[in-house]
């Protein structure tokens, strides 16, 4: 992959995280495997419904159990000097934020993301119906409501009623793995399929994103998890959840 096509965290993690994995060494079993695949658009055959999650997208995920507990490989540098090793997600959620260097932060905001979006995942079920895309593609993302877009300082700007292909000077391109980028005046965003599934227990099935984002003009980012649905065909994609994965 070209370092372009990389989201700003991605160039991050790669340089300041030490992430002991590599693909050909998840242990993941077929499942899992075939459920990545789904995801990211690599199958064929579309299961009338999916409930997969994308172990692509997290990094640090050295294997997923068929029970759904995991076990992560990921260390970071302690604001202390010392080292910071993670192996399980609830070592992720009891970690405060002031334990990590500074620097490391924004990486420490992805992985607690990852983790959350991971119990998300397992607290779900598969959908008995789905009137969304087989995956996430920039048609889709121009269909969601403008409250999907970075929300920065605590307050919305857009307009009621508005889509993400209304914000001011929209660029919006397919990224590799299940992520779509979009470019406002304002914000870089890259948006990433984390898993699929109903969340929310209306039977509906529902596309968990991950937005990682960053503003154009100043030093705000951060890393958002959303919940999209579509509850009819033919009806209007909503943003139905969220969660500012603030450490």
């Amino acid at each position: 992959m070209a370092p372009a096509m990389w989201s700003f965290l991605d160039i991050l993690a790669r340089l300041g995280g030490r992430c002991r994995c590599e693909s050909r060494r998840i242990g993941v079993t077929r499942t899992h495997l075939l459920a990545a695949a789904l995801l990211i658009g690599c199958a064929t055959v579309r299961a009338e419904s999916p409930h997969a999650f994308n172990v692509t997208a997290f990094a640090g995920l050295a294997k997923l159990m068929p029970d759904g507990s995991e076990r992560l490989d990921y260390v970071l540098d302690g604001a202390n000097g010392g080292e910071l090793r993670f192996s399980r997600c609830a070592q992720v959620a009891s970690t405060d934020a002031v334990a990590v260097r500074e620097d490391q932060t924004p990486l420490f905001q992805l992985l607690r993301a990852n983790c959350q979006a991971l119990a998300r995942y397992g607290a779900g079920q598969p959908a008995r119906r789905s009137h969304l895309a087989e995956t996430l593609t920039p048609a889709l993302m121009r269909e969601l409501p403008a409250s999907a877009l970075p929300v920065v300082g605590g307050q919305a700007t857009s307009p009621a009623g508005a889509r993400v292909d209304d914000a001011p000077g929209v660029n919006i391109e397919a990224l590799p793995g299940g992520r779509v980028r979009v470019l406002t005046r304002t914000d870089d965003s890259v948006y990433t399929l984390m898993a699929q599934g109903d969340f929310d227990g209306d039977g509906v099935q529902d596309m968990l994103l991950r937005l990682d984002w960053r503003t154009r003009d100043a030093f705000g980012r951060g890393v958002d998890l959303l919940q999209i649905t579509r509850r009819s065909a033919g009806g209007a994609t909503e943003l139905n959840w969220r969660l500012s994965a603030v450490p």
